[in-house]
């Protein structure tokens, strides 16, 4: 009983510290109100900052990957007790073909040294098909959870561990918040921005496999390499 009120105290200012990290990356914008193309051309610039940063390795890790998902603004803080949020999108990859994206919510809550909020953009490359597989068939995927995919950091790993990674992991910030940081978070389908980006009730794999579309994403396709 004692640990079940102690989680719930955690959850609680995590999601309090969340609120504020967002209030201050926002500024007057209310907090939770999420446009979807917004997401989706924020997306689209991360992309083309990777492009500026990772060059041709970002480049081979597309043409390779099963899928890719883009946190466009990853937002870290608290005091004792860290927490992390952000919302993005997968896109996933067949031949020479980018779907449509699919909208994702990333958060965690996690003990230690805290201090300040930091926000950063974050591209996982699912680079097999068991990392694909493992991300589609939960509502809520976990790296850590998932055991036995291989995890490789883009900024800082060798070429090896790239090559041998099922997910590899690009940021634009580095240290405490960089890379790897995302692999303790809870990633879960964001099944109401599907739906209103859309237009109606739709799921991750039915926007996969093509059966809806929304031409306001070609830019972030093209970017990703048509």
């Amino acid at each position: 009983m004692l640990r079940s009120l102690r989680l719930t105290a955690l959850a609680a200012l995590g999601s309090l510290t969340l609120a504020s990290c967002a209030q201050m990356s926002s500024g007057s914008k209310t907090t939770g109100a999420i446009d979807e193309q917004a997401l989706v051309d924020n997306a689209t610039h991360v992309v083309g900052i990777m492009d500026a940063n990772a060059g041709p390795k970002a480049a081979a890790l597309l043409q390779k990957a099963k899928a890719v998902v883009i946190f466009p603004d990853m937002i870290k803080g608290g005091i004792g007790i860290g927490a992390s949020h952000g919302k993005g999108v997968m896109l996933a990859h067949e031949a020479t073909r980018w779907s449509e994206p699919a909208f994702y919510d990333s958060t965690s809550i996690s003990l230690g040294l805290q201090i300040g909020a930091e926000e950063s953009a974050v591209v996982m490359f699912l680079m097999t098909q068991k990392a694909y597989d493992a991300m589609l068939q939960t509502s809520t995927f976990s790296l850590k959870a998932q055991g036995g995919l291989a995890l490789a950091d883009l900024n800082t790993a060798a070429q090896a561990q790239i090559s041998g990674a099922d997910v590899v992991i690009w940021s634009k910030s580095s240290g405490a918040f960089g890379g790897l940081a995302l692999a303790g978070s809870d990633i879960s389908q964001d099944s109401s921005a599907d739906r209103a980006y859309y237009g109606k009730p739709v799921f991750a794999p039915e926007i996969f496999s093509g059966k809806v579309s929304n031409p306001k994403a070609a830019s972030l396709i093209k970017a990703l390499g048509g």
